[in-house]
């Protein structure tokens, strides 16, 4: 049964890394042991597991469903046994977190003072934002945004996802100033595409009481969200993206935020991990201690120095060139603003 055991645990990490050469190094074996345990096990199940290329291994679909199985037979045997020896009181083990890239700027700055808080979790971080495939992937919670469609996972709201719409002081005084969501038809916007080859995300906002998304023209598309703030601080166009991500470009004039006055509900940010029984203590750790870091809104001092002035909205503000500026922005900006016109 040992024997069994160990064969389901190695065939696991190679399923996870395909590779047999970083399953052995991470298990303290040899490759060629590894093969023959893998070989050793496909014999004992009649099935092939893996498929083996000079290039890659890949799991078969029988492989698929026998890798589901051993993560959670030795998820079960891993956490009873730290339950047996205490360590359920401790958080410590390994930690797999795969983050939402929307919400990746403002969390994996932070993830050292987990790792001050819990010396002995051993802590892997990537992003992406894939609820699928989850425990197929070893992956032993994911921060996600959005409402959760309905699934075998458990999930706990940890905090608020606020869209907020931005551009550039520069690009804001080379067009007529959006005052309504409608405007931005006729605007350059900056789409982003939370899944890669998936569509671009519609633009949200509160219409009415009501929430309502705008269809834009996608003259640019991309799947990264940290190149749309980019794009939108070199004066690109329009983006909505999430207020954390660019609390510092708003407090140095980069960006200032615009239709404040049909701002979207915010989105729910939620943490989900398998429904077990026994919850490792690290997987509860981490939920109570991103759960804390997210109720700490961003600088107040971000939203007072950059919210467009709307009773200025449609009225000309006679900037220092002669041109109209529609907005109430830092000084920095106007004079980034200052300096485009005089150079236009």
């Amino acid at each position: 049964m040992d024997r069994t055991l160990h064969a389901m645990s190695v065939f696991s990490h190679v399923a996870r890394t395909g590779s047999f050469t970083a399953a052995a190094e991470t298990l303290g074996i040899s490759a060629a042991s590894a093969s023959t345990l893998i070989r050793q096990l496909e014999g004992h199940l009649g099935v092939t597991l893996l498929q083996r290329s000079t290039r890659c291994v890949r799991t078969t679909r029988e492989g698929d469903e026998y890798q589901e199985h051993c993560e959670r037979i030795l998820g079960e045997i891993e956490e009873m046994a730290q339950h047996l020896n205490g360590a359920g009181r401790v958080a410590r083990g390994r930690l797999s977190v795969d983050v939402d890239q929307e919400v990746a700027d403002c969390i994996l700055p932070l993830m050292p003072t987990f790792r001050s808080s819990y010396p002995e979790v051993g802590l892997r971080v990537d992003v992406g934002g894939e609820p699928d495939g989850l425990i197929a992937n070893g992956v032993d919670c994911a921060v996600v945004v959005g409402n959760l469609a309905d699934s075998s996972l458990r999930s706990r709201r940890v905090g608020e996802f606020r869209a907020i719409t931005v551009a550039s002081p520069a690009y804001l005084a080379t067009v007529q100033f959006p005052a309504k969501p409608e405007d931005l038809q006729h605007l350059e916007v900056i789409h982003y595409s939370p899944r890669r080859f998936g569509p671009a995300r519609e633009f949200r906002y509160s219409l009415d009481g009501a929430e309502t998304r705008i269809r834009l023209s996608e003259k640019i598309s991309v799947a990264d969200a940290r190149s749309a703030v980019r794009y939108a601080v070199e004066g690109f166009g329009i983006a909505q993206v999430c207020e954390r991500m660019v609390t510092q470009d708003l407090a140095a004039g980069r960006l200032v935020r615009i239709l404040d006055n049909y701002a979207p509900s915010p989105l729910p940010i939620s943490v989900l991990y398998a429904d077990r029984r026994q919850v490792p203590m690290s997987i509860r750790a981490f939920i109570e201690w991103i759960h804390g870091k997210l109720q700490l809104r961003p600088e107040a001092d971000v939203r007072a120095a950059t919210v467009v002035d709307t009773s200025l909205m449609g009225k000309p503000y006679w900037g220092p060139e002669g041109r109209h500026l529609p907005l109430r922005v830092p000084s920095r900006a106007l004079e980034r603003v200052s300096t485009f016109v005089a150079n236009a």
